[in-house]
């Protein structure tokens, strides 16, 4: 009887089986082949590949150093270039040497030569590049630091105090969020880098341009010191002949008195234009780093570049290419994402902690569960009334103080590209001024000078004409072929100092 009855029972447990597994077999079916209204449906959204914490890291430190392997690449390039020309390898290696570079300057030397051992040999440009060198290792320093806390994330991660609180107290995965944060401190690092360069770059022209005015002032020295020597001795000549004048009772010995005179004041000045020449000298030695009172030669270069370039276009590329313009974009550039790194770490987005599975190596299930999975209740304080986060916003005073000198760094580069402007005009009026008083000196009034001088020479030893419009005729002389050879060099030196406000060689 108790067989049959487990029989039976048997039967009707399989039976009911039966019936549940068709019951769930047809659920699913249904299940499956539902399909919500068309009003309902939507376009499915492209599936977007997850990356992984330390794939993403491992990208951006590519991307870190690719950026500095550009900017070694960028100062290779420009350290040895010369208003846009390469130096000559016989320069590089003169460079080295005092006595060689001396030696390049004792003959007669040109502009580049000179602005190439400027470049070379000059400490502030040394210093601005081992500035500029000590900017590039701010990339590794960005890369070191985050892979040292990342290591130490991990290290936490898999810790299992056996005594004491099983969980820290601060998780550092959330105080460094990797690798956003570290993108944003690479990018601080190569605006850096960048503000560097251009202040490298600003002591380059600078100095250059400092150099190349030194060049045609000391070109101008040598010009005048050989007006003024040819001069005297015409003076000396015209002594001769007054003196034989006086002697036959045709002239006054005031004519001889005037004329002594004026030779007295030209071997004066003689002994200025020489002081001169070496001051000028010196300055040109000091920026080459090399001794004062080496003895130099002369400029070969006698005529600077006599066109003069569109006005319109120099204001475009000054703005786009002067260093203190492109430094303090730099610093812009360096603040903005400082600040963009300042409110992800201290202004996080919102959550209640229900939605954070960190990845540690804990135990968060079963009887020997640590701490639960997430959280089950929020509390507003840690216990006696104490808040939870009580020091939350005491940094954003901070924040809101740099963000108004980020503005007071923008404003500062408006005003700089405007007063940009007012010194590339006043530069071209300068460069153009120059010029056209050069071509009024040199091509006009010398030759008249010259003209009268000769006539009145001759007109004065027949006696036709009076000792003053002889001596006014050499005096007219000497003055327009200093001025001549003057506006020369300001033509040279306005040159330098338009290309030093716009920041660039021009073509």
């Amino acid at each position: 009887m108790k067989i049959l009855q487990m029989v039976l029972t048997g039967m009707a447990l399989i039976w009911a089986i039966g019936l549940a597994a068709c019951g769930y077999r047809d659920l699913k079916q249904d299940m499956d082949a539902y399909a919500p209204p068309a009003m309902m449906q939507q376009a499915q959204a492209p599936v977007t590949p997850i990356t992984s914490e330390s794939d993403a890291f491992e990208t951006e430190t590519a991307t870190i150093e690719r950026l500095r392997d550009r900017w070694e690449k960028a100062m290779d390039e420009t350290a040895l270039s010369v208003g846009g020309t390469d130096v000559q390898p016989a320069v590089i290696e003169a460079a080295t040497d005092d006595a060689i570079s001396l030696n390049l300057l004792t003959s007669p030397f040109s502009l580049q030569t000179v602005q190439s051992l400027i470049l070379l040999r000059n400490p502030s440009v040394k210093g601005a590049q081992d500035r500029f060198k000590a900017a590039l290792e701010g990339f590794d320093q960005v890369t070191q630091l985050d892979d040292i806390l990342r290591q130490y994330s991990a290290f936490t991660e898999s810790v299992m105090a056996g005594v004491g609180p099983m969980r820290g107290a601060d998780n550092i995965q959330m105080k460094f969020p990797f690798p956003g944060v570290t993108a944003l401190k690479g990018q601080v690092a190569e605006k850096n880098v960048e503000a560097e360069k251009q202040t490298l770059d600003l002591i380059r022209r600078d100095i250059m341009a400092q150099g190349t005015k030194a060049y045609w002032n000391l070109l101008y020295i040598h010009r005048a010191h050989r007006i003024t020597r040819d001069t005297l001795d015409r003076l000396n000549q015209l002594e001769s002949v007054a003196t034989t004048r006086y002697g036959a009772g045709k002239t006054s010995y005031q004519d001889v008195v005037k004329i002594r005179i004026g030779r007295e004041k030209l071997q004066e000045q003689l002994a200025t234009l020489k002081e001169q020449r070496v001051n000028l000298e010196s300055e040109l030695l000091a920026l080459m780093d090399l001794r004062p009172g080496n003895a130099m030669g002369w400029p070969d270069t006698p005529t600077p570049p006599m066109s003069i370039p569109q006005l319109d276009p120099l204001y475009a590329l000054a703005l786009e290419k002067r260093q203190e313009l492109n430094r303090m974009r730099a610093m812009v550039g360096k603040m903005e994402r400082m600040v963009e790194m300042a409110e992800t770490m201290i202004q996080p987005a919102f959550s209640q902690n229900y939605s954070l599975f960190p990845d540690e190596a804990v135990v968060q299930v079963g009887s020997d569960a640590m701490k639960p999975t997430f959280a089950a209740t929020v509390s507003p304080t840690r216990g006696k009334g104490l808040p939870k986060n009580a020091w939350f916003g005491t940094q954003d005073t901070y924040l809101r103080e740099t963000r108004k000198k980020l503005d007071a760094l923008r404003a500062d580069l408006a005003d700089a590209e405007a007063r940009t402007r007012l010194m590339v005009r006043t530069a071209w009026f300068d460069l153009d001024r120059a010029r056209r008083e050069r071509s009024l000196y040199k091509n006009r009034l010398l030759e008249l000078s010259r003209t009268s001088l000769d006539v009145s020479t001759r007109a004065y030893e027949s006696g036709s004409v009076s000792f003053a419009d002889v001596i006014s005729s050499y005096t007219g002389w000497l003055d327009v072929n200093l001025a001549g050879e003057r506006r020369n060099s300001d033509l040279g030196v306005a040159w330098a100092e338009l290309e030093r406000r716009v920041g660039v060689s021009l073509p």
